[in-house]
């Protein structure tokens, strides 16, 4: 008996492959926030709406560290992806006015060195206190373009360093700006995102809030001493309400951002992330955990992270 044999089916390519879409990348860095010092963390005196919906979004992580205790090594751990003692960067930099000439060497394998070989416009806007020299700034580093304070904490509306000097750049050069700290490093960063829609970004958001001098927005001042660190044995030594002031002001620059994502239809295509150099101050909220910044106890060292 014979058996019908059905004709072959004439074999089909697959269809092609679409492109591969390379995210954007928006990390956003505070600087010295304490662990309990916002709503996904459990402050219940800081209102942090624009923070607490990025945690409803995404992921909280609740054991997340810092791999220094300062803000000069961790972040040259973040931007080199190696232990800053390889590069002798375990203190914070001092300024020019000290005499300071060290900083991070490049090696050109850095994190936005690695992006921009890849296709990505990369741009650090707000803190970078890696170095002063334009060998060791941030477009040394693979960096397109930098705006914000090379120092490791200035006046939020004089924008001077520890010293007084001047502390404000657009790449290498000094330039002048009016207004708060936190609400410009929010302004030139949705500036960037603007500009490069079409293309793949990343851009490091280092806010300097809300490290010292606790200066409050919407109330124009000059630090005191040149905006040195104040103790609670200081007279007008600053509050926990001044502080809490300047966290909800940097939660609103991170709604600022987060809008434009929103407003540019890059919302679905952009990782966002969002952390802390490491533990903070005597006026933040490091609970339940142990000390503060400085130290290696959890209070030191474990950040919020989303």
């Amino acid at each position: 008996m014979l058996t019908a044999v059905p004709p072959a089916v004439p074999a089909q390519s697959p269809p092609p492959a679409a492109p591969a879409v390379r995210p954007n990348v928006v990390l956003i860095i505070t600087d010295d926030l304490g662990f309990a010092d916002i709503g996904p963390y459990g402050a219940t005196d800081v209102r942090t709406p624009h923070l607490d919906r990025l945690a409803r979004e995404g992921t909280r992580f609740t054991q997340f560290y810092a791999n220094g205790v300062l803000c000069t090594p961790t972040r040259a751990g973040l931007i080199t992806g190696r232990y800053q003692q390889r590069y002798g960067l375990e203190v914070p930099l001092g300024g020019p006015a000290s005499g300071e000439r060290g900083g991070l060497v490049p090696t050109g394998t850095s994190l936005p060195q690695l992006l921009r070989a890849n296709g990505y416009t990369t741009a650090l806007v707000g803190k970078w206190h890696l170095g002063y020299a334009p060998t060791m700034s941030p477009g040394a580093h693979g960096f397109d373009w930098f705006w914000g304070l090379k120092s490791g904490y200035h006046d939020y509306y004089q924008h001077t360093d520890g010293a007084g000097l001047p502390d404000l750049y657009e790449n290498d050069t000094p330039i002048r700006a009016e207004g708060y700290s936190t609400d410009l490093i929010a302004q030139q960063a949705v500036a960037f995102v603007e500009r490069e829609r079409h293309r793949p970004f990343f851009i490091d958001v280092a806010f300097n809030a809300p490290h010292w001098p606790f200066q409050p927005p919407d109330h124009p001042s000059v630090a005191r001493a040149n905006g040195r660190l104040l103790s609670p044995s200081d007279s007008a030594a600053g509050t926990r309400a001044d502080y809490v002031a300047m966290v909800e002001r940097l939660d609103r620059g991170v709604g600022t951002i987060l809008r434009a994502l929103d407003r540019l239809a890059l919302r679905e295509r952009t990782i966002v992330i969002f952390t802390n150099d490491n533990g903070g101050e005597w006026l933040s909220n490091n609970g339940p955990f142990f000390n503060r910044k400085y130290t290696v106890w959890e209070g030191g060292i474990r950040v919020p992270t989303i």
